[in-house]
């Protein structure tokens, strides 16, 4: 009995030990919050382009021979308004992949039919974007006055935003109902383009990459219209020139090609339309 009461002895001190050390925080499990005042240092970007490589002497341009008879293509953009009747009563270009088709593409645009657009059951006056795939052939080309320039060091160069058209005053005062109310988009019914031949004289403008063996071999168009850059692929491609030179050796180097193109366009046609329903058209706000 004794040996018995001594063990619970022994184990109720233990019990009692555990659980004042358990309710009892040691020094070393305390947080201490202590702030510190870090300096945080500015960092100071330089404004630096990519495409600027050092070298001693730009490339030159030694034989080049502008494509004739080249197939292109490209996509139009151009935003229709359409009344409640479903009467096309004009449009704005947004993007033209060819020069010249502004006055063809309104008037192709006129007298079309369409389903107008909704809103529930009920037939609105609305602007739609519409998709045009345009084809046509590029018959012969010359091109003139071609100049290279090393990018600047500190600004990657800008390409040339393009012009807008703006709606007529007509246009701009016509009622319509904003695409995010429409729950059915306007559609033509039937809508084909068509543009007479013609010939171009357009300035170009690229950021053309060439190697150390004196080849283009990429570039990044600057001022061309979208459907005209197959050509100007099918053009770089025919360049052969001394390449940029730096300590005495061949390098590779990026530079800004300038010129005038003269380029003779077959009659162009479109091959299919589609409404974009991912762009929306608001013509500017008439109110001072």
């Amino acid at each position: 009995m004794k040996l018995a009461s001594i063990a619970g002895a022994v184990l109720l001190c233990i019990a009692s030990v555990v659980y004042a050390q358990s309710g009892t925080p040691r020094a070393w499990q305390q947080r201490i919050t202590v702030e510190i005042d870090l300096p945080v240092p500015i960092v100071a970007l330089e404004s630096v382009n990519p495409f600027a490589i050092p070298v001693d002497q730009p490339p030159r341009l030694l034989t080049s021979l502008p494509p004739k008879k080249l197939d292109v293509q490209g996509t139009a953009r151009v935003a229709a308004y359409v009344n409640s009747k479903g009467d096309c009563l004009g449009g704005v270009p947004l993007e033209l992949p060819f020069p010249g088709l502004t006055t063809s593409i309104l008037e192709n645009l006129k007298g079309v039919r369409f389903d107008p657009g909704k809103v529930g059951d009920s037939e609105v006056d609305s602007w739609v974007v519409l998709g045009l795939d345009i084809v046509g052939r590029v018959k012969e080309s010359t091109v003139s006055g071609p100049t290279f320039e090393l990018p600047d060091p500190a600004a990657p160069p800008e390409p040339t935003a393009p012009l807008r058209v703006a709606p007529s005053g007509l246009l701009l005062r016509a009622p319509y109902e904003p695409q995010s109310k429409l729950t059915t988009f306007a559609s033509p019914r039937r809508l084909k383009v068509k543009a007479p031949g013609q010939e171009a004289d357009i300035p170009v403008r690229a950021l053309v990459h060439i190697t150390a063996g004196g080849r283009c071999d990429r570039f990044v168009p600057l001022n061309l219209e979208p459907g005209l850059h197959r050509w100007l692929s099918a053009y770089l491609a025919t360049w052969r020139l001394e390449p940029a030179q730096r300590d005495g050796a061949p390098h590779e180097a990026w530079t800004v090609y300038s010129a005038r193109a003269q380029i003779k366009l077959s009659g162009l046609d479109s091959t299919g339309v589609k409404v974009l329903r991912d762009r929306s058209f608001e013509p500017p706000s008439t109110e001072p």
